[in-house]
């Protein structure tokens, strides 16, 4: 486990050379029967974006993943397109290669006789009528995460999200942005909330995915335990790590069941494995190689992936910033956070549980950002903007009544269609 920590420890950077990345998931559709895209149209997708094959990553015949000149593109079980972009140091490189992406995309989309949509859950199709994309790993979580939740599947298929990932000068550092994006994890939920529609109704919610995610796994989903005690411990993330049961092991390309395994139980553990064994924490922020993934906002359009990565910069970059938001993230025990994710997943903004109003946390952290960004990158500022005046000053990121019309859906679907 010591081998362990000191592989994270290793990960750090100066701060001269701190970057930000972003990874950005869309649902495509098929044109004009509005039917979820299928592994053949993914594929046509992919071979789109990278012509080459030399920058094609293969399982047998089927393309998992692709390079691209701006980043890499996965796909995650419902065929949810996942742009993966360069880490890079300014926010306008990543709108640059972000909005480049989207072109692309929208351009082979009108190709094929597809659409994507910048939403965080599925509004249209049912669990029944997704379908699974060919993948090795997938394979093995599709019937173990099955098992743990009620409503994995529908997190594996028909969620998508807008991800970053945050840089670290050293232990201490990792650990205050590790704590601030878990604690902070609901509150960003509320502030980015906008699928309160599945199955072509509206389920009550303001965000679908998010109430997903509550039924998936509580071994590796939720706030992290490490987030919880006034001081965090690496040794004692890296203890929860290995001892939460394994989903798979890798065996040269060969995906078996973790069947009741853990790392600490694995004969002949390897670093790798811990690796894989980091990719399968879903926390409202996950520890990375090298990296802090924040991982809690619905998926939207390219204002609202600049504006999360923004935000996060805002907070996380400038020292005494990052200390004064840690001081407004809410300090619950495990299970007031679940009380103040169920709330947020039903009202959003207006959420409140357990003393934590998250309206007012939102202006709080919001304002926050804005002084941090100003501090750390002025000009980047105004990437926060349309959030402060349409999320946390107006108070709700999807102006949708919880029951509404099947109009309304119609509105929403066209607000978050790519074009």
């Amino acid at each position: 486990m010591e081998a362990a920590a000191e592989f994270l420890r290793a990960g750090a950077k100066p701060r001269a050379a701190w970057s930000s990345g972003l990874e950005l998931e869309l649902i495509g559709f098929t044109a004009p029967d509005s039917q979820r895209i299928s592994p053949a149209q993914v594929r046509s997708v992919l071979e789109r974006l990278a012509p080459d094959p030399s920058k094609w990553e293969l399982e047998g015949d089927d393309i998992v993943a692709v390079a691209i000149p701006s980043g890499r593109i996965t796909l995650e079980p419902g065929g949810q397109i996942e742009f993966s972009g360069n880490a890079r140091a300014t926010l306008h490189e990543i709108e640059a290669d972000l909005r480049a992406y989207l072109a692309d995309l929208v351009a082979i989309g009108d190709e094929l006789g597809l659409y994507f949509l910048a939403i965080g859950f599925d509004p249209l199709r049912r669990l029944d009528e997704q379908k699974w994309i060919h993948k090795r790993r997938y394979t093995v979580m599709k019937p173990y995460l099955r098992s743990r939740g009620a409503r994995a599947w529908d997190m594996m298929t028909r969620t998508a999200s807008i991800q970053t990932s945050i840089d670290y000068s050293d232990e201490v550092d990792l650990g205050k942005k590790f704590v601030l994006g878990n604690r902070l994890g609901p509150i960003v939920a509320a502030m980015f909330a906008n699928s309160p529609f599945a199955d072509g109704v509206a389920t009550g919610r303001k965000s679908e995915r998010y109430a997903a995610w509550l039924e998936t796994d509580p071994d590796r989903s939720g706030v992290h335990s490490s987030a919880l005690s006034p001081k965090f411990s690496l040794e004692a993330f890296v203890e929860r790590v290995f001892s939460t049961p394994l989903i798979f092991v890798d065996r040269n390309g060969q995906f078996e069941p973790g069947d009741g395994r853990t790392l600490r139980k694995l004969r002949g553990a390897t670093m790798a494995d811990f690796t894989d064994a980091l990719s399968t924490i879903f926390t409202e922020a996950r520890i990375r190689p090298g990296y802090v993934e924040m991982r809690s906002a619905d998926c939207g359009p390219a204002e609202d992936a600049l504006a999360l990565i923004a935000f996060w910069k805002g907070l996380t970059w400038d020292s005494a910033t990052l200390d004064a938001a840690l001081d407004i993230a809410p300090m619950l025990s495990a299970k007031e956070f679940v009380d103040l994710q169920t709330d947020v997943a039903a009202r959003g903004l207006e959420a409140r549980a357990h003393g934590v109003g998250v309206l007012g946390v939102a202006r709080d952290v919001g304002a926050l950002a804005v002084q941090g960004l100003n501090c750390v990158a002025k000009d980047e500022a105004h990437y926060l903007d349309a959030l402060n005046e349409r999320i946390v000053a107006v108070g709700s990121p999807v102006v949708i009544p919880l029951k509404a019309a099947p109009s309304e859906l119609s509105r929403l679907v066209d607000m978050r269609r790519l074009r």
